[in-house]
C-alpha cells in the first residue's frame, strides 16, 4: 500500500513537471518576443520572463509551504500567484495576436499557462475526503432450512393502488381524479 502511494506521488510531481516544463518555454518564448514588440533590449527581454515565471514558482512554493504547516496560503503569494498568470497569460496572447491573430493561433497560445494554473491548484488543493458509509451490524445468519419452513408467517402483499380506487392508470402519471393530478394542474394553471 505505501509502494502505491510513493508510486502515485512521483507519478504526480512527474507530470507536474512535465506540465510546468511546457509551459515555461512556451510561456518563455512568447514573453520574450512581447518584450522585443515593447523595444526593449535583447538582455532584458531575455530576462522579463524569468521575472515573471520566478515570481509564479515563489509563490507556488509559498502556498506549498502554507499548506504542508496546517495554514491557509499567504494572502500576498495568491495574488502573485495570480498577477504572474496573468501576465503570462496575456504576454502568450499577445505575441501571437500581434503576428497572426486568429483565434485558433490565440487559443494554441494560452492553453500552457492555463494549463500551468490548473496543474498548480489540482497539486495545492487536496481532495475533500470521502464520506463514511454507514455500515449495519450483521444479523445473525439464517439457514434455508429456517427460510423454508412453514411456521413462519406469509408476507403481507399491498393491494395495487387501482384495486383500491377502482379507476385504471393511465400509461403516466397519477389516475384521472387523483388528488395529485388536480393539484398539478391546479400548479400549470395559476403557477403556485
Amino acid at each position: 500500500m505505501q509502494h502505491r502511494s510513493i508510486l502515485r506521488r512521483i507519478a504526480f510531481g512527474a507530470s507536474f513537471v512535465v506540465v510546468a516544463g511546457v509551459a515555461a518555454v512556451n510561456s518563455y518564448d512568447h514573453m520574450r518576443a512581447v518584450a522585443l514588440l515593447g523595444h526593449q533590449s535583447q538582455l532584458l527581454a531575455s530576462t522579463l520572463p524569468l521575472s515573471v515565471d520566478g515570481l509564479l514558482i515563489i509563490a507556488t512554493l509559498a502556498m506549498s509551504e502554507d499548506k504542508a504547516n496546517g495554514r491557509r496560503p499567504r494572502g500576498w503569494a495568491r495574488f502573485a500567484f495570480w498577477f504572474g498568470a496573468a501576465i503570462s497569460v496575456a504576454a502568450n496572447i499577445a505575441a501571437t495576436a500581434v503576428h497572426y491573430g486568429d483565434p485558433l493561433s490565440i487559443a494554441v497560445s494560452a492553453w500552457p499557462p492555463v494549463a500551468l494554473l490548473i496543474a498548480v491548484e489540482i497539486m495545492a488543493r487536496p481532495g475533500k475526503p470521502a464520506k463514511a458509509i454507514p455500515v449495519a451490524p450483521a444479523s445473525p445468519a439464517i439457514s434455508m432450512a429456517e427460510l423454508e419452513s412453514p411456521d413462519l408467517p406469509e408476507a403481507p402483499v399491498s393491494p395495487s393502488p387501482a384495486a383500491i380506487s377502482g379507476k385504471s392508470r393511465g400509461e403516466y402519471g397519477p389516475r384521472k381524479g387523483d388528488e395529485y393530478s388536480q393539484r398539478h394542474q391546479r400548479r400549470r394553471r395559476t403557477g403556485k
